[in-house]
């Protein structure tokens, strides 16, 4: 019945806290406190109005509940086991509590209901409060003073017991008695969340993957990890109460450890790497980081460090750095621009060809993305490009572009793109090659030029017109519209390169070709069949009305003298028209057609324009 009682009764009132008043030193602090004011109530009882015939006896109670209550710090100081501790302490407690109350019946004349009333109030409440916490006896407290003034409320005197009298000693004693008691609650509840954390720091410690120990202040080991024991090959018998000096594997001067410990002891952390001895004389590369406790004043009293082995790590950075230096030296002196960037298109590492070619310094390359060096017309489709390598959709790309040299010149260059993997197969980089062609690319522009452009003019040839009417009959078609084709022959071009000579009938051709470009939109096309005839694509237009506003347009143009080599030149022109799909299907027919036209006009008296059904119909 009992074992049961305890099982349900006492996981429900009792916790860590509660077992921590009697399991350490502070629990003395809780029977210091009660024995304190036990004390306080006899120095009040003494003082209250005492016999002098009882006055040598009250003295001699109180010396020896004094005795009494020391043999607990006594006890607890010799060794007694903590188990037994509590059970001391009720003993000491009730015992001093019947020599009390034995001076409180001397007092009160032997009252024996008095007396057992003040032993249930001054008995209970300061257990409950050393059992439990400072609200029950709180509690308590307010119980235990309504009990007796609640009796003698009912019962009139309640056997000569003297309210007043009670009161006024009991009313100070019990706010006395909640104050220790709350003040020792506060204080060992702070005593235990400290141990706590204490305890569970020193587990984290003690659990951690990385080594660590901790020194005093003047470099003495104090406490060492097992990851510590285990990297260094020392006990903890073995290193605690060492300095860190039997680590040392004299890599490091004097200057390193004057600067570690002029860094730690202004109260700075200190991080860097150090190579250390371990017990079987092998050598250890630690990265390591050494952090000060510091004191209420800011000194540093301790000293926290957390040291990891990268001995491998070192080992093969030293492998590697053999093999960097034999594809740095191919990386610089490869024959084109290599650049190495990562995922965001960042410029990681770029070799000194590069650098001549986009005429940037090392600095300014680190800033830059291959945005940054792309075409303003090209960025939005290499943006698409590099994402497509990143994610490993396309394998590799090559290809001619443009590129802007700082200062803003642009220039071509053909560009190589390969992905760059790990070993497991993820993208970590993309490689960029690029090779200038600028010279090359100008030529083959020049080439091109020569054979779809007129020479004199500037203007697209007989066989770029061609392609750009296929292209317009072409994108009519989808789009089911209409474009015009005029054919422009000049009127009086002839007596002016008879009259003037060749150069001024040349000079006359470029200005009728600008002026020409000057009557139609960009998206047109204006191009120079060959002698003084023209032709004009206008494209998308909404009928002939548009055609014969242009056509209006270029007679009066042209019309208007030209100064040219100091001679006045007057000519006009012959425009004939067709609108696709009305005039035909293809090429040949729609240029059939406005010759025909065209020449109609010039039999009709010239310097005019005609739409192909009006030379129909005529």
């Amino acid at each position: 019945m009992s074992a049961r009682f305890r099982i349900q009764r006492i996981p429900k009132t009792t916790d860590a806290f509660a077992r921590l008043k009697f399991e350490d030193l502070h629990g003395f602090s809780a029977a210091l406190g009660v024995a304190s004011v036990l004390l306080i109530w006899g120095l009040w009882v003494w003082d209250w109005r005492i016999d002098p015939v009882h006055a040598p006896d009250v003295l001699g109670l109180h010396l020896l509940m004094g005795a009494m209550l020391a043999a607990y710090p006594i006890a607890l100081l010799a060794g007694l086991s903590l188990r037994a501790l509590p059970y001391l302490f009720y003993m000491t407690l009730l015992a001093t509590q019947t020599l009390f109350l034995s001076a409180l019946a001397r007092l009160t004349d032997g009252l024996a209901l008095g007396g057992a009333g003040l032993l249930f109030w001054f008995l209970v409440p300061p257990l409950m409060a050393g059992i439990f916490s400072w609200r029950v006896n709180l509690l308590g407290n307010l119980l235990l003073l309504a009990l007796p003034n609640l009796l003698v409320a009912l019962f009139g005197g309640y056997a000569g017991f003297d309210l007043v009298k009670f009161n006024l000693l009991a009313i100070p004693a019990a706010a006395i008695a909640l104050c220790v008691s709350h003040f020792t609650d506060s204080l060992l509840r702070r005593i235990h969340e400290l141990r706590k954390q204490v305890k569970w720091s020193t587990a984290a410690m003690h659990a951690a993957g990385e080594a660590m120990h901790v020194t005093d202040r003047n470099g003495v080991i104090e406490y060492v990890n097992p990851a510590f024991c285990a990297s260094t090959g020392y006990a903890p018998e073995e290193a605690i109460g060492k300095k860190p000096s039997l680590l040392k594997s004299g890599f490091q001067d004097s200057a390193f450890y004057e600067n570690l410990w002029a860094t730690i002891l202004k109260g700075e952390i200190w991080r860097g790497e150090i190579i250390n001895r371990c017990k079987d004389g092998s050598s250890i590369t630690l990265s390591m980081t050494i952090s000060p406790v510091l004191d209420r004043d800011g000194r540093a009293e301790r000293f926290i460090a957390v040291s990891h082995d990268i001995s491998a790590r070192k080992r093969l950075e030293e492998e590697v750095a053999l093999g960097h230096a034999e594809l740095e030296a191919i990386f610089n002196n490869a024959g084109g621009g290599i650049a190495l960037l990562d995922l965001w298109g960042r410029f990681i590492k770029v070799n000194d060809f590069w650098l001549g070619i986009l005429g940037y310094s090392p600095e300014e390359a680190a800033a830059l993305s291959y945005k940054d060096i792309a075409h303003d017309d090209d960025v939005a489709e290499t943006q698409q490009l590099f994402v497509a390598l990143a994610s490993g959709e396309i394998p590799h790309y090559e290809s001619d572009r443009r590129f802007v040299r700082s200062g803003g010149r642009v220039f071509w260059g053909h560009l190589s793109m390969t992905p760059v993997k790990d070993e497991a197969g993820y993208i970590r980089a993309i490689i960029a090659i690029v090779q200038d062609i600028n010279e090359r690319k100008l030529l083959e522009d020049k080439l091109e030029a020569m054979a779809h452009y007129d020479v004199l003019t500037g203007l697209p040839n007989r066989a770029l017109f061609f392609d750009r009417l296929s292209q317009a009959i072409a994108q009519t078609r989808r789009s089911q519209g209409q474009f015009a084709l005029m054919f422009v022959d000049l009127d009086g071009f002839k007596a002016v390169n008879d009259t003037f000579g060749h150069d001024t009938g040349d000079a006359l051709l470029k200005a009728v070709a600008e002026h020409l470009q000057e009557c139609v939109r960009e998206s047109d096309t204006v191009a120079r069949m060959g002698g003084d005839e023209f032709t004009l694509i206008l494209r998308a237009i909404r009928g002939a009305r548009d055609a014969a506003s242009v056509a209006e347009k270029i007679l009066a143009t042209l019309a208007a003298p030209y100064h040219l080599l100091g001679h006045e030149c007057r000519i006009g022109a012959s425009l004939g028209i067709v609108l696709y799909p009305q005039h035909g299907s293809n090429a040949e027919e729609l240029l059939s057609q406005a010759d025909n036209a065209m020449y109609a006009v010039k039999k009709a008296g010239k310097n005019a324009y005609r739409f192909a059904e009006e030379q129909k119909e005529a």
